[in-house]
């Protein structure tokens, strides 16, 4: 999905250990796009509270924090590493920096949000139909 040499000079990564919190449900700050090098993590509601529940789990390639980042709204979900994880964070004034130089990027983008609201979107009809 990305060219990670193109993302090199416009981001951070880090190593996270085995339930490490990433991003935290309700925090607004940073607006970052975070890019799944290695590893994988998990996407949850609620984290922590009885009723929490996983929602996506993503892998190498992935991306999480559009949301917010796109928005500038608070988190939506908390994000935890699942195993030991390599994450590129790309800071928002980084993320329209590289989308000018690489305009391709935002198709990638758009695709994957479509197919994750395609997604969702399956998920309501058989909760309907239930």
């Amino acid at each position: 999905m990305f060219n990670i040499d193109d993302l090199k000079s416009y981001s951070i990564a880090q190593r996270y250990a085995k339930n490490k919190v990433i991003i935290k449900e309700g925090d607004a700050m940073p607006y970052s796009l975070y890019i799944v090098l290695s590893g994988t993590v998990r996407v949850v509601k609620n984290y922590g509270e009885f009723d929490q529940s996983v929602v996506a789990k993503l892998g190498p390639g992935d991306f999480f924090g559009e949301m917010s980042l796109f928005m500038k709204k608070p988190r939506t979900a908390t994000v935890i590493t699942a195993e030991e994880s390599v994450i590129l964070e790309v800071k928002q004034t980084n993320v329209y920096e590289l989308i000018r130089s690489n305009p391709e990027m935002i198709y990638s983008i758009l695709k994957t949000l479509c197919a994750r609201l395609d997604e969702a979107n399956s998920r309501v009809r058989s909760l309907g139909s239930n």
